[in-house]
Parts: structure tokens; sequence; C-alpha cells
């Protein structure tokens, strides 16, 4: 078995704590969808929460359950992890958009999902 170089594996175990971080938030928000979205509104405009609802932040835990996965697959150097984690994180980018529409789109999760999948696929050779 080959070595995984310390960018590599910290890269596992951010994408391991970021998908749990997301899949939590996203499981309390499903639960408790009504103290959520009066949150939401404390912050923003009335109208800001007029498109949520728990099926799209269930949908989003699901994502993140499966971005989980991956990682952890990823972790222990399964290449089939590198199909979870982008087919995850790619839900997890672009259903927002669709959902909410185009304002929903967060480049810094874009940011870190570029960082991380290039780390990913630098080291896909080495992935059995």
């Amino acid at each position: 078995m080959r070595k995984k170089s310390i960018i590599y594996e910290a890269a596992c175990v951010f994408s391991i704590i970021g998908s749990s971080i997301g899949f939590i938030s996203m499981f309390f928000s499903t639960v408790f969808f009504k103290i959520v979205t009066e949150k939401i509104r404390s912050v923003t405009n009335l109208t800001s929460t007029e498109k949520l609802s728990p099926i799209y932040f269930a949908i989003l835990m699901a994502s993140f359950s499966v971005s989980l996965a991956g990682a952890i697959k990823l972790y222990r150097m399964r290449r089939s992890g590198l199909y979870f984690y982008l087919a995850a994180q790619t839900m997890v980018l672009f259903l927002p958009v669709v959902w909410l529409g185009s304002n929903a789109f967060s480049v810094t999760n874009a940011i870190f999902t570029l960082i991380f999948s290039g780390v990913y696929l630098a080291h896909y050779r080495i992935i059995k």
C-alpha cells in the first residue's frame, strides 16, 4: 500500500469534519424546521424563507451523509469514495441554486470543493 501524503490525509480529515457538521446542521434544520425558519427571518427579511421546506433540508442532509461516506472511503484509500464525494458535493453546491435561485450559490463552498476535489484527483492513481 502506498503511503498517504500529509495534504491528502488533511483533506480527508477536513472533509470528514465538514461533512459531519453539514449533516448535523441539516438534521437539526429538518427536525426543528419551524424554529430554524424563525431564526432565519429574525436576521433577514420575511420573504427569505418562502421557498424553504423540511424536504430541502432533508435532501441536503442526505447529500452531506453521502459526502461523509465518500470522505471516509477516501481516508481508507477507496476509489469509490471519490465518486461518492464528487456527486454529493455537486448536489450540495447546486441544490440551493435550483431550489432557491441564483443568489443561493455559495462561492466559499465552491472554492473549498474545488480545492479538496483537486487534492483527491491529484492522488487518484494511488487510491485503490
